[in-house]
């Protein structure tokens, strides 16, 4: 599963090469440095990759099958495949030269059956997380607890008549909140669904 060399060889850094160019991974018209009114077009357009967009998601709609062949969605969520995802996030990531990411908690980390099992899959991802953005130098524009997405959710997270189910999305939220503060996170969104 794993690629030494990288998974996106022989790109080379997406760069602005301005509106004339004729390379397709190039930027047009973001030139990050650009002064307008003031400040930067990065100061302005805090450009970020979505985590779960980009990497969780395998190409499915209402209408039918996946459709996104990636090597870490073969399988079950483990912590192999989980780190594999991370290794591609963030080479991604550093290619496109985007100076922030956002995430939910299970977007990172190797899928948990109990509450115990998800504190400790995550903690495990953050460390990742840490010492990726370290070596690119990015951090997250924000962080959110998937509270949603688990059928344990169908009848609400913090709405939940179920105490166990309560328990378990406080937990996630709270640390998913602390996650995002350790890693930088320049702020934090609860969903609506709570």
């Amino acid at each position: 599963m794993s690629n030494p060399e990288g998974f996106f060889k022989g790109v080379e850094t997406i760069r602005y090469e301005g509106p004339e160019s004729e390379n397709p991974l190039a930027y047009r018209y973001y030139d990050k440095s650009r002064v307008v009114h003031g400040r930067t077009m990065e100061e302005h357009l805090r450009m970020a990759v979505c985590y779960w967009h980009t990497f969780c998601w395998d190409g499915h709609d209402i209408f039918g099958a996946p459709t996104f062949q990636r090597p870490w969605l073969a399988g079950a969520m483990d912590a192999r495949a989980a780190k594999q995802k991370m290794d591609v996030a963030f080479e991604f990531m550093q290619k496109l030269g985007a100076p922030y990411y956002c995430f939910h908690d299970v977007d990172v980390m190797a899928a948990a059956n109990s509450i115990n099992e998800h504190v400790s899959n995550f903690a495990a991802a953050v460390d990742g997380l840490e010492a990726k953005q370290a070596e690119i130098g990015i951090k997250p524009l924000w962080g959110t607890a998937n509270i949603t997405s688990h059928p344990r959710y169908a009848g609400g997270a913090a709405t939940n008549p179920d105490p166990e189910v309560f328990a378990f999305a406080a937990t996630q939220v709270r640390a998913c909140l602390e996650a995002t503060h350790r890693l930088g996170g320049v702020n934090f969104v609860f969903w609506g669904r709570a």
